[in-house]
C-alpha cells in the first residue's frame, strides 16, 4: 500500500482535522463570542458524544440556530467506536470487512449484489468468479475488451481507497482508460492487484435512468443506518451518497461529492451538503448538471428499504449496521455492510446528531450506558 494511501486511511479513521483559526473567524462573523464557544466545546467534550474540539467546528456547532440539546446529539469518533463495540459482536467483523466473504454470504441468502467476474487473492474461491492469482493472469483479464467497463475494489479495503473504475483498454499504450479520462499502465496495475488481500473485479454498475438523466453518469448509493432490535430491523437514518465530476466512488471525502438527507417516509431529499466546517455549503444544485437536489425522490425507495431490512437479518451479530445500497438501472443492489460505520455522514447530511431517543434506546438494549 502506498504511503499516501496509508496516510489517507489514518486521516479518515481519526478525528477530523480542521483549521481552527479559520473556523473561529467564521463563527465570530456569525455573532458568536469566544467565551461561549469555549464553554460549548468543554460541555460537548464531556457529553455522551465525546466531541473533540475539531469536531465541534467540523459540524459547525457554533451555529446559533442550534440549541445546546441539539448539539449534544452529535457523536464524535471516540464515542462512536465505543458504541459500535458495545452493540456488535467482534466475531462478526470479517463478515462485513472481507468483501469476498460478504459476497459469498449474500449469494447464499439470494440477495442482489454486483456480479463478480474475478477475484485476485490467491487461495480464495467465489462461486461464478475466476481466481486470478498471478499478475500475468490479471493483466490478461485487463487487456480483454469484453471486460469493460469494470470496477475493482480491494477485498479488504475501506473508504474506496485504491478503487479502479475503467472504461476501456488501450492496446497502443497498454493502459487502462479510467472514468474521467485518466490512464493507468496495465503491468503496474496488475502487480498491485495481486498483492495483499487482492481485489474484487466486477462489471461497473450503471445508475438508475432518472438519476443519470438529471445528474449525470456517476453511480449513487444510499447509506442506511440500521439497528437490529428485538422487534426486527429498524432504519434510523438514510443518506444519499452523491458522486460528482470524475470521482471513481461516492465517498464524501472525495472533493466535490455531496450528501443528501433523505426523508424516510417519502424517500425524497430534504437537505443537501458539500464540504465540512468553514467550507460547508447547503442545498446547492448538482455541480455537474445544475439540477436541484431538494425534492428529488430516490428511485425504488420502498423496494430499497425492504431490501435493507431483509439483508440486515443476515447479520444478527452486527446490531448497528451501515448499509450502502446502489441505485442502479436494474434496481437496488447491495454493495456492502459496515460494522457500525461512520456516523458522520448522517450527521453532516442534515445537520442533526444521531444520538436521539431512538439511538439511545438502541444503545441501552445493547448494554451501553450514555
Amino acid at each position: 500500500m502506498a504511503d499516501t494511501t496509508v496516510a489517507t486511511a489514518a486521516r479518515l479513521n481519526g478525528v477530523p482535522l480542521v483549521n481552527i483559526a479559520e473556523n473561529l473567524r467564521v463563527a465570530f462573523d456569525n455573532g458568536r463570542r469566544l467565551s461561549a464557544i469555549l464553554r460549548e466545546i468543554v460541555t460537548l467534550r464531556r457529553a455522551a458524544g465525546k466531541l473533540a474540539p475539531s469536531e465541534y467546528f467540523y459540524y459547525r456547532l457554533w451555529d446559533p440556530h442550534l440549541s445546546l440539546e441539539e448539539k449534544r446529539c452529535f457523536v464524535g469518533k471516540q464515542a462512536q467506536h465505543r458504541m459500535h463495540v458495545a452493540c456488535n459482536d467482534r466475531h462478526w467483523y470479517q463478515t462485513a470487512a472481507d468483501k469476498i466473504l460478504f459476497h459469498t454470504i449474500m449469494a447464499g441468502a439470494a440477495l442482489p449484489v454486483p456480479q463478480v467476474e474475478a477475484i485476485t487473492q490467491a487461495g480464495r474461491r467465489l462461486r461464478g468468479a475466476r481466481t486470478l492469482d498471478r499478475p500475468d493472469a490479471i493483466a490478461a483479464f485487463l487487456r480483454d475488451p469484453a471486460n469493460f467497463p469494470l470496477f475493482a475494489k480491494p477485498a479488504a479495503g475501506k473508504y474506496s481507497l485504491n478503487v479502479i473504475t475503467a472504461d476501456a483498454y488501450d492496446p497502443a499504450s497498454d493502459e487502462l482508460i479510467l472514468f474521467g479520462g485518466a490512464r493507468q499502465p496495465v503491468p503496474a496495475t496488475a502487480q498491485s492487484m495481486a498483492e495483499g488481500a487482492g481485489y474484487v473485479i466486477q462489471p461497473r454498475l450503471r445508475p438508475d435512468a432518472e438519476i443519470e438523466a438529471k445528474f449525470g453518469p456517476c453511480l449513487w448509493s444510499v447509506r442506511l443506518l440500521v439497528f437490529i432490535r428485538p422487534d426486527g430491523p429498524y432504519i434510523h437514518r438514510a443518506v444519499a451518497k452523491i458522486a460528482t465530476g470524475d470521482n471513481p466512488a461516492d465517498n464524501y471525502w472525495r472533493p466535490g461529492n455531496m450528501l443528501g438527507a433523505i426523508d424516510l417516509s417519502s424517500g425524497r431529499i430534504v437537505g443537501a451538503v458539500r464540504g465540512t466546517a468553514s467550507q460547508m455549503t447547503r442545498n446547492e444544485p448538482h455541480p455537474d448538471t445544475g439540477r436541484p437536489m431538494i425534492g428529488f425522490g430516490v428511485p425504488h425507495w420502498s423496494t430499497l428499504c425492504g431490501l435493507a431490512r431483509e439483508a440486515a437479518t443476515v447479520f444478527p451479530g452486527i446490531r448497528t449496521q451501515s448499509w450502502d445500497i446502489a441505485v442502479t438501472d436494474q434496481g437496488p443492489v447491495l454493495l456492502e455492510v459496515n460494522f457500525g460505520g461512520d456516523l458522520n455522514l448522517a450527521q453532516l447530511a442534515d445537520g442533526r446528531g444521531v444520538l436521539d431517543d431512538d439511538y439511545r434506546a438502541h444503545l441501552r438494549q445493547c448494554g451501553f450506558r450514555t
